[in-house]
């Protein structure tokens, strides 16, 4: 299957979908729930023999998929989304999803990485966060982003920053005018909202005190509709969720996005300001980074063909009509990327290291 597009909106979901395949936050507890219930990255995986198909393997088994955030927030929306649909293409008696908030995602994705790589565990991964984690070596860290599986992106979802529409800055222009440190809200430290935050102060010099204190995007939400903070870091489905109490200035991307017209990008924005090659550089990676989205990944070794059955699967679910419906519904945005093209997007970002690390710095 060769999936040419890259963005799109679920409207379209429908019609392109079906023609390219013919030929991914809450509270501070952890909890857990069960689900009712593609192009091919599997070379990640192992070649051994397993002695059974794939499709013998997961009937009738329990498949958990580890949420790195809180119940409520985005994470956690396209886990419980999805899950329905892998245990009807997958055959399995049920996918639990469990809820393994902390570390800004770090605690969600060790606990991926480490399962027992049968194909049963599965994660909603911080992709973004994962990537940049590796980048300063955060503490706690126990994964390595270049050997786990990824399995494939169900969502097209870019991230902004976003302001109160009644507050001190009603564009990214008024950001950069700051003279005092602007009250930068995010999900916890080393999650990707907050690093694609502290690398867009950073690239435009924006005095800034990053407040993380949240489990997940919801919470994140929530206090920004209180009115608390300058701005707020989200994807943009979040954002649409909180219709004109939030005002888009910035996308963190180097694509415009159809749903919000006439918002630039922050790569736009640094060309006509004439800040350095390299941090233009910086920002592109960062940008190709933050497209990860709501990536799918199992722990390294899970047989090769247990993940083309489960890659199968989602791409299976992506274009199933009561999919569509449900995600049209909750208002997500729908972009299918194959484990293939993620690991090579991660591996990019890798190689991209030592233009990134200077921008990360949120002690400035």
């Amino acid at each position: 299957m060769n999936f040419t597009f890259k963005r799109f909106a679920v409207g379209a979901v429908s019609a392109l979908t079906l023609a390219a395949l013919a030929s991914g936050c809450g509270t501070t507890s952890s909890a857990s729930t069960s689900g009712s219930a593609g192009d091919s990255g599997a070379t990640a995986g192992s070649t051994q023999a397993t002695g059974q198909s794939a499709a013998a393997f997961f009937k009738g088994k329990t498949m958990q998929l580890i949420v790195p955030y809180g119940p409520g927030g985005g994470y956690d929306q396209w886990a419980r989304l999805i899950a329905p649909y892998l245990q009807k293409y997958l055959g399995l008696r049920q996918v639990e999803v469990v809820n393994a908030p902390g570390g800004g995602g770090l605690v969600g994705t060790n606990e991926v990485y480490a399962a027992k790589p049968d194909g049963l565990t599965i994660g909603d991964t911080n992709a973004g966060g994962d990537v940049f984690d590796q980048m300063v070596g955060a503490s706690g860290m126990t994964f390595d982003v270049t050997k786990m599986t990824w399995l494939a992106r169900p969502d097209d979802d870019p991230h902004v920053i976003a302001v109160h529409p009644s507050g001190s800055y009603q564009s990214f222009a008024d950001l950069e005018k700051a003279k005092q440190p602007v009250k930068a809200l995010a999900t916890g430290k080393g999650s990707s909202d907050y690093n694609a935050a502290v690398i867009a102060f950073n690239a435009f010099h924006i005095p800034f005190d990053m407040v993380a204190a949240f489990s997940g995007s919801s919470d994140e939400k929530a206090a920004f509709l209180r009115g608390d903070g300058d701005t707020t870091s989200l994807s943009a489905s979040d954002v649409a969720q909180a219709g004109d109490k939030a005002k888009v200035v910035v996308l963190q991307s180097d694509q415009s996005f159809d749903k919000l017209p006439g918002v630039p990008t922050i790569v736009d924005l640094a060309q006509q300001a004439g800040l350095s090659a390299n941090t233009i550089a910086g920002l592109k990676a960062m940008a190709n980074i933050m497209d990860l989205g709501h990536a799918f990944i199992a722990p390294p070794g899970v047989p090769a063909d247990r993940i083309q059955a489960i890659e199968h699967a989602m791409s299976e679910s992506l274009q199933d009509p009561n999919f569509v419906a449900e995600a049209q519904k909750a208002h997500l945005y729908v972009g299918y990327l194959s484990g293939s093209q993620l690991t090579n997007m991660v591996q990019e970002a890798m190689n991209n290291t030592n233009l990134l690390k200077p921008l990360l710095d949120d002690q400035k």
